[in-house]
């Protein structure tokens, strides 16, 4: 079997999965997806399983695989990990953030304003990615960003749900602000409290959400 076949559709499933094309309880249909994507059944069934070990899929008897639901429980508990990570780093991106970094966080807000006018959710849950990894970047830490990335897939997932949620990307765009003018202003108390009003107003988006999903 063409290993990298498996990989193009692993890849391909899970950032539709990721970025909220794929919602959770939608059924993924082995033969659709390997015609859209040009390819066999078989590489396509090789990626599911590898998402099912990554608990991003399920198999259900007579349906196939299906994209999890997170349960509350399991939501709750990376948006508090999320938040202890993220506080843990506030100090570092302070010290260590650089012009450069505010200038690009700026352009990635004023994209993230651009696309959410277009009403294009799905460019905001990338850009809202991309902001924040240029934060975690931010701290000039090895150690922490190999540790967050190990989270990077999930933090990505509750970022497109909460960015689809009725409440829709406003408040995620104007909490950004804040933590840039926090930077700016070399402030860490501030940056900190400014990361957990954000952090608590995404998990409230997410559960408005999760409450039709779950």
């Amino acid at each position: 079997m063409n290993i990298s076949l498996r990989h193009k559709a692993h890849e391909n499933i899970k950032n539709k999965i990721i970025t909220f094309e794929f919602r959770p309880g939608d059924v993924l249909r082995e033969n659709t997806i390997a015609k859209e994507m040009g390819m066999g059944r078989t590489p396509v069934r090789e990626a599911l399983l590898m998402l099912e070990h990554e608990k991003l899929v399920e198999c259900r008897a007579n349906m196939g695989y299906v994209v999890r639901k997170l349960t509350r429980k399991e939501a709750e508990d990376y948006y508090a990990l999320r938040e202890a990570l993220e506080l843990f780093a506030a100090p570092l991106i302070i010290e260590r953030a650089t012009p450069e970094t505010v200038r690009k966080l700026e352009a990635v807000l004023a994209d993230s304003v651009r696309l959410a006018e277009m009403n294009d959710i799905r460019g905001v849950a990338e850009s809202n990615t991309e902001f924040h990894k240029l934060l975690y970047s931010a701290t000039d830490s090895e150690a922490f960003v190999e540790l967050i990335f190990q989270l990077i897939d999930r933090i990505r997932w509750l970022l497109a749900m909460a960015v689809a949620s009725r409440l829709g990307p406003a408040e995620a765009l104007d909490d950004h602000r804040r933590i840039v003018n926090a930077i700016i202003e070399k402030d860490v108390e501030k940056l900190k409290e400014e990361i957990s009003v954000h952090l608590r107003h995404a998990k409230e988006r997410y559960l408005s959400i999760a409450e039709v999903l779950l």
